[in-house]
């Protein structure tokens, strides 16, 4: 059991009393959390929250260990931040990271970074595709989306929101749909190759829904996926960054607002090594940091 994550997960299930929050916080699945918290009770020997499906209630004894957790992780914080003070970030840091959320997400953050840390430079692949860090020359890689079994090691960031959207032309000309089995049959923006981009998941308070949609094109950047979608190709499973503005305009309308898309989980990795460099730790803790704070 990671003790740190482990504890971090139940502090924050104590404040906000509920996994799933947790959940898309850390940039994990529920029931990761879930799987957390149980090792966690094992581990101290006692029962922490009562669960109820509505409900998620602190026992007295997890009451008693959240105060202690809480000035435990400060303490690490404090650690942390010391150990950073004392090497400077310097040298060159190279990573990849997804062209549409390293521009929205990432590419903000960076002027503030190098202010804060002048002897760093920064290289940086723009690729959606998953490729060998090690092969590359690459210190770290972003990733949106479940990663696939590796060596590489992980430390979420946070959770990448999907809306499903279409322009007033083409509402008007096919009509909103009702549920997810709808869009089987209406023309549909697609991700990506293969046909795991082709199966859109939901999920609601009856449950969760899949659905196999068709379309007449594919692109691999949600850029362009936007552009189609405002033309009046099709419908979009596209990032909330990406679309957040034409909401705000209302040239573009979200759909089937009972249906919630799966999110997909952010996370930086890196080789696994002893020896990560203070400028790829401190550009980590950074990024974290200053997500979290814009959340």
């Amino acid at each position: 059991m990671d003790a740190v994550q482990s504890y971090t997960a139940f502090v924050r299930a104590c404040e906000s009393g509920s996994f799933s929050a947790v959940a898309r916080e850390l940039g994990t699945s529920q029931s990761a959390v879930s799987k957390q918290i149980a090792a966690l009770e094992r581990d101290v020997g006692v029962q922490l929250f009562a669960r109820t499906t509505r409900r998620l209630t602190p026992t007295p004894e997890a009451q008693t260990l959240y105060e202690h957790a809480r000035q435990l992780l400060d303490v690490i914080d404090s650690l942390r931040a010391t150990t950073n003070r004392q090497a400077s970030a310097s040298g060159t840091l190279r990573m990849s990271m997804p062209g549409s959320y390293g521009r929205h997400r990432i590419c903000p953050l960076l002027p503030k970074f190098l202010e804060l840390n002048p002897e760093v430079r920064l290289e940086i692949t723009f690729t959606d595709q998953a490729i060998d860090l090690v092969e590359e020359g690459l210190e770290l890689g972003l990733r949106v989306g479940q990663l696939a079994s590796s060596s590489l090691m992980a430390r979420p960031i946070g959770i990448a929101e999907q809306v499903l959207v279409a322009s007033k032309a083409y509402l008007k000309r096919y009509g909103h749909p009702e549920s997810p089995a709808d869009l089987s049959e209406l023309p549909c923006i697609l991700y990506g190759r293969g046909e795991r981009w082709a199966r859109w998941e939901f999920e609601s308070e009856n449950g969760r829904h899949a659905v196999e949609v068709t379309g007449p094109v594919r692109a691999n950047d949600p850029d362009v996926m936007r552009d189609l979608v405002l033309d009046g190709i099709g419908i979009g499973l596209i990032p909330d960054w990406v679309v957040a503005d034409d909401l705000k305009a209302d040239t573009v309308e979200a759909l089937l607002g009972d249906y919630y898309p799966r999110p997909l989980p952010v996370n930086i990795v890196y080789p696994q090594t002893r020896f990560l460099s203070q400028r790829a730790r401190s550009f980590i803790d950074f990024v974290i940091a200053e997500l979290r704070a814009r959340r």
